[in-house]
């Protein structure tokens, strides 16, 4: 094989191989770089309400993208109320990735707990993860 196949073959395998763990990365992964130095800048939603029945537990999101090309990143930013003394906690579900042909491909998960009935927790930043949607969820757990 001449060095010019060589060459085309290897880098073939190189673009494969890191297609392949961008979309295999694991759902604990930690939180990723910018995509490269020529990143777009930062957008993020309005922020949005969920409530529990009864309002027992409240929290508030937003959702943020960036990036470049075809390399997204996105993450969430939340506040967690729990507003009833009944022995549950809110616990926020966070889960980042996207969708593609009715079907969702997640790079990144994770649970959050507040149970300080006196206020709102800290302002909580996912950090980004590889994706360009954010999906969270609301419950009312036992403590």
């Amino acid at each position: 094989m001449d060095m010019g196949k060589r060459f085309a073959l290897v880098a073939g395998m190189l673009a494969a191989f890191a297609a392949s763990a961008a979309v295999a990365t694991p759902a604990g992964a930690a939180p990723v770089a910018p995509p490269s130095a020529e990143v777009a800048a930062e957008s993020c939603t309005d922020w949005r309400d969920i409530r529990t029945s009864g309002n027992s537990t409240g929290l508030r999101y937003r959702e943020c993208d960036r990036g470049s090309g075809s390399q997204k990143q996105t993450k969430a930013q939340i506040y967690l109320w729990d507003n009833k003394h009944d022995g549950k906690i809110a616990q926020a579900h966070v889960v980042t990735g996207w969708g593609k042909g009715g079907i969702w491909y997640t790079t990144w998960s994770k649970y959050y707990g507040w149970g300080d009935e006196s206020r709102h927790s800290p302002l909580i930043d996912t950090g980004w993860h590889s994706g360009h949607d954010v999906k969270v969820t609301l419950a009312a757990v036992r403590g």
